[in-house]
């Protein structure tokens, strides 16, 4: 017969191992609980210090308005983007002049300096904190004169930079070009076709109509936009502060434009042109012996478009011919009708001059654009320089990094 086992008996021995051991228990739990809640709230504050204490640090103060960190670093993300869209387009445009070397070498130097401005962010940080100051005037004074840009506007802006027009405007459909000012440098280097195009004698064949751009099409479309700006931790406000920054001071440029003149002196001026100084001088003294200017013009003048016009170059302003003749040109301007002025000397060659007329014309719209740019920055300057601007001496420190530049 199998012997039963005496039950065990709880000593005090047993007691208190078993309350140290739940003491210790204890302990451990709350060291475990309490290293949790440090470690939460380690991460909790560097989530709000990183969500919404250091974006609001102040990079720069402009008569009392604040430039913060969050707003510097979205706008730098916004420049890095455009140089890199800039940047795709130069290396995209090499294929189209891939038979002129000339033109590569100048769309590589442009590809090469925007290379540098994206490898050093200090640069673009810099021309952020500049414009954004300059934004931060234009919307004070604007604020005084009771200018505003409203929530329509800028989407309406935005959805015309999309080509979409609600109201039903039409518009055509654009292919995407690089900057304006950037091709025109471009063109300058790029040689004329003197050969004529061959007229073709097929018939033409009419190009399709184009589908119509509906509002489902373009919400789709910026929804891709907006994603490729996420790729650059660039936000939806970021973008339309910057659109609305830009409306508005289109709106205070307007103010100008009243008082502006868009008439101003001409005088109708002719040339004789040559490439060498020995031959102007030579043909300066035919006129001065008598001979007539025509026959001058007929025999001494090597520009080809103006030799059978009396060598004529149009109704020109003061400041048409500076830019043609620099300081000469005053003189040439200033000179009475029918007084010869010369030889000068320009980036073409050299220039025999005589006034036909003077009259006051209204300027071109290109000339009244400048004269209204020119009056604006004009008064942003003094703006600048009756402000008091004070700039964080560590905005470097808050440069956002370079993102997705691949360069």
């Amino acid at each position: 017969m199998t012997k039963k086992r005496a039950p065990l008996r709880t000593t005090k021995k047993h007691l208190a191992r078993a309350e140290r051991e739940r003491i210790q228990s204890r302990w451990l739990l709350g060291v475990t609980i309490a290293i949790a809640v440090v470690a939460i709230g380690i991460l909790g504050y560097g989530w709000f210090d990183s969500a919404y204490v250091q974006p609001k640090k102040t990079i720069a103060i402009v008569n009392g308005d604040t430039i913060t960190k969050g707003e510097f670093q979205g706008r730098v993300r916004i420049f890095q983007r455009e140089l890199m869209s800039q940047l795709n387009s130069y290396v995209q445009m090499e294929q189209f002049f891939a038979s002129d070397p000339q033109t590569i070498a100048s769309i590589r130097e442009l590809q090469n300096q925007i290379r540098t401005q994206l490898a050093y962010p200090e640069i673009i940080g810099q021309d952020v904190i500049i414009a954004m100051i300059r934004e931060a005037l234009v919307r004070q004074e604007a604020e005084r004169l009771g200018i505003h840009v409203l929530p329509e506007n800028v989407e309406r802006q935005i959805q015309q930079n999309f080509g979409f027009y609600p109201d039903g405007t039409p518009t055509p459909f654009p292919t995407p070009t690089p900057d304006a000012t950037r091709m025109a440098e471009i063109a300058v280097v790029s040689e004329p076709t003197t050969e004529p195009s061959p007229t073709s004698t097929l018939p033409q064949t009419p190009f399709p109509t184009a589908t119509p751009y509906v509002l489902e099409a373009y919400e789709d479309d910026y929804e891709l936009f907006l994603d490729s700006l996420s790729a650059f931790d660039i936000s939806e406000s970021d973008f339309i502060a910057y659109v609305e920054a830009q409306l508005l001071e289109d709106k205070l440029r307007e103010q100008f434009q009243p008082e502006i003149e868009d008439k101003a002196e001409h005088v109708l001026i002719q040339h004789i042109f040559t490439l060498e100084e020995e031959i102007a001088q030579e043909a300066l003294e035919q006129l001065e012996s008598g001979d007539v200017w025509d026959d001058i013009v007929l025999e001494y003048s090597q520009d080809p478009s103006s030799r059978e016009s009396s060598g004529d170059l149009g109704w020109n302003t003061l400041n048409d011919l500076v830019a043609l003749f620099g300081q000469m040109g005053i003189v040439a301007f200033s000179a009475p009708v029918i007084e010869v002025v010369g030889p000068i000397e320009s980036q073409q060659g050299w220039h025999i001059l005589r006034v036909m007329d003077r009259q006051d014309r209204e300027i071109s719209q290109a000339a009244y654009q400048e004269a209204v740019d020119n009056a604006f920055e004009a008064w942003i300057a003094e703006l600048t320089a009756d402000a008091e601007i004070t700039v964080e001496d560590e905005w470097l420190d808050h440069l956002p990094p370079s993102g997705p530049l691949g360069i």
